[in-house]
């Protein structure tokens, strides 16, 4: 039976990256695209709240999707549908849709009288950090796309050889206990930790989105678990708002600019407690509430991808021509988020009616 929440909390996510991208162009955290000289306290408090938790709960929703995926189709047909529906668009997107949104960035810090098909020259053969804030390669946002192929890759190998092997439901079983036992928390902490320690590409820890992602097809596989979560809706609810509110007074008031082990682990605990809770609060309670389809579903379920994938270089474009003209910040935020809303779903629209891109884009 299909699960629509995993749809409404997918799709949501999608289109909150309006939101949440846009706050990162006024935030005083990290760097972008185009950065704002004026920053915005509500975009800190955005970025503050979602950053940890709002990607790694895609990788958790990716991995309940591939429980109802392998029931239905053979590991052979799984890993060809992941090379068509994220590879493909993957490699559509670094070449087309990523290059001007690190020109617009080449641009925005001064490059005057920039040619386009010298940046794209420049693209294709400079790799620095992979951020792409100073014009290099990157796969930008698409970094989601590939990151979930390559777990999808691994995740569906361990699932077919191990959870579906001989002694796989007894190995299901353990980590079940696991997960869900007496300690489940401090163990989910632990692995959390771990997989901190790791070395991460852009800030992501690939060992981290594999654990999530086998943890959502763990939890979806078994009904009783959604109970479980469901019963303790609350208890994740509170936890994920004290650990919310305690993240923003310790980034504000208590987090020392040098970090040293013991910041290092208060800052790995905080972030595992607070994607914890919040795969947990939210799980809980859209299984609950949102497990019904609408047309509204069944329209983003068809576009969401596509405007996922085309969304950041018209937000960007749109942000390089607002940021200078309006003096208010949260002015220009809203601005920005409204158009680049709805001048995305009329591209998509477009392009769809248009059929040039239907299968590089997924569009249906």
């Amino acid at each position: 039976m299909r699960r629509h929440e995993i749809d409404w909390i997918r799709n949501i996510s999608i289109l909150m990256l309006f939101a949440y991208h846009t706050a990162a162009i006024f935030c005083k955290f990290g760097d972008f695209y185009i950065v704002s000289e004026q920053k915005n306290f509500l975009a800190d408090l955005l970025i503050i709240v979602l950053f940890v938790w709002y990607m790694p709960m895609l990788f958790f929703l990716a991995g309940a999707s591939t429980h109802f995926s392998l029931e239905n189709r053979s590991i052979k047909d799984y890993m060809k549908e992941r090379i068509r529906k994220l590879l493909v668009p993957l490699i559509f997107g670094i070449i087309v849709v990523v290059p001007p949104q690190t020109y617009l960035a080449r641009v925005w810090r001064g490059e005057t009288n920039l040619n386009y098909f010298e940046h794209l020259k420049y693209f294709f053969t400079n790799i620095n950090d992979f951020s792409g804030f100073d014009g290099a390669f990157t796969p930008a946002h698409l970094w989601f796309i590939l990151y979930l192929f390559v777990v999808s890759i691994i995740g569906g190998f361990i699932i077919y050889k191990i959870f579906k092997g001989d002694c796989g439901e007894k190995i299901i079983n353990i980590i079940k206990s696991i997960f869900f036992g007496k300690f489940s928390i401090l163990t989910l902490l632990t692995l959390g930790v771990i997989s901190d320690l790791f070395p991460s590409i852009m800030g992501k820890s690939i060992l981290g989105c594999l654990i999530v992602f086998i943890f959502g097809y763990i939890t979806y596989k078994d009904i009783t678990l959604i109970e479980k979560i469901q019963a303790n809706k609350f208890k994740f609810l509170l936890i994920f708002i004290g650990c919310g509110l305690f993240g923003i007074l310790y980034t504000f008031l208590m987090r020392p600019d040098e970090v040293n082990t013991f910041i290092w682990v208060i800052d790995s605990l905080f972030k595992n407690t607070l994607l914890i809770s919040a795969i947990g609060a939210v799980v809980a309670f859209s299984s609950i509430y949102l497990n019904k389809s609408n047309k509204v579903l069944r329209y983003l379920n068809k576009s969401a991808f596509a405007v996922y994938i085309i969304h950041q270089p018209i937000l960007l474009a749109l942000a390089f021509i607002i940021i200078p003209i309006i003096k208010s910040t949260t002015l220009s935020m809203i601005l920005i988020i409204v158009l680049s809303t709805a001048i995305t779903f009329i591209v998509y629209e477009i392009l769809r009616k248009m059929k040039i891109f239907n299968k590089v884009l997924i569009m249906r």
